[in-house]
């Protein structure tokens, strides 16, 4: 299906691997240009670049770290001349982590906030003066089914995604009607990050899904898209939940 992508430019935050470079090979496919931010693997970066740019679009990457307001402005002045004025956001990079509230540390509670909150910030503000400038544009981000329901020893995460949830409806309404904020909210999803907690826990997840599943990355990325086509034009301040019926809304 042509979601009418081709040509937009696209910046996906957090895009190496996992969701994030789902989301990226997605737009790719339809057409879109896309702008691979990342803060590990130069190697990881440079092969979902590739991957990208065999379907003919303009694909770069640029090693920046969410949670500096200075590497964020950057690197978007790095897009402006190297690939032109975003036309979709999608704010993705982010990471778990569980710890009981008696043992949670500053530091951790503030990295958490610091990168899931400040960094949708960050990117939504810079985004946002150049999407009021030509009065168009789409911003999606990503959330996490536990920003609803909450999480026990995720108390830091549950809190930093139901910002995220807050954050878009606020922002939505601010910029609307001519740009477009939304939120994709997705469950347990199959990538690095869960592997990472072992095999144990993803069954104990998996057997609380009426899918009986968790998602794979590439399921997030077709929500993803449809939010930025032309389909979703009348969908702001929406939080999208694919989650295998976890959270059942209505």
């Amino acid at each position: 299906m042509d979601l009418k992508l081709t040509g937009k430019n696209v910046l996906i935050t957090g895009s190496s691997m996992g969701i994030g470079k789902a989301i990226a090979l997605a737009f790719a496919e339809q057409g879109a240009n896309i702008l691979i931010n990342y803060i590990g693997s130069d190697q990881e970066a440079e092969t979902v670049r590739l991957q990208a740019k065999d379907q003919g679009v303009n694909a770069l990457k640029y090693c920046a770290d969410v949670s500096d307001s200075k590497q964020v402005q950057d690197m978007f002045q790095y897009m402006d001349n190297q690939l032109g004025a975003i036309d979709i956001l999608v704010n993705n990079a982010g990471f778990a982590q569980n710890a009981p509230i008696t043992d949670l540390t500053d530091e951790q509670w503030d990295k958490m906030i610091k990168v899931h909150l400040y960094g949708n910030f960050y990117n939504c503000r810079e985004a946002a003066k150049r999407m009021k400038e030509k009065n168009k544009g789409k911003i999606i981000n990503i959330s996490s089914d536990i920003g609803s329901l909450g999480c026990e020893e995720f108390t830091h995460y549950s809190a930093a995604k139901g910002g995220i949830n807050a954050f878009t409806k606020a922002l939505a309404r601010e910029l609307a009607p001519n740009i477009l904020v939304n939120a994709v909210a997705p469950s347990g999803t199959y990538t690095g990050i869960l592997e990472a907690f072992g095999e144990n826990y993803i069954a104990e997840e998996s057997a609380k899904y009426p899918l009986k599943r968790l998602a794979q990355p590439e399921e997030i990325a077709k929500t993803v898209l449809f939010l930025a086509s032309e389909n979703a034009d009348f969908y702001t301040g929406q939080i999208l939940t694919p989650n295998g019926g976890v959270v059942m809304n209505g």
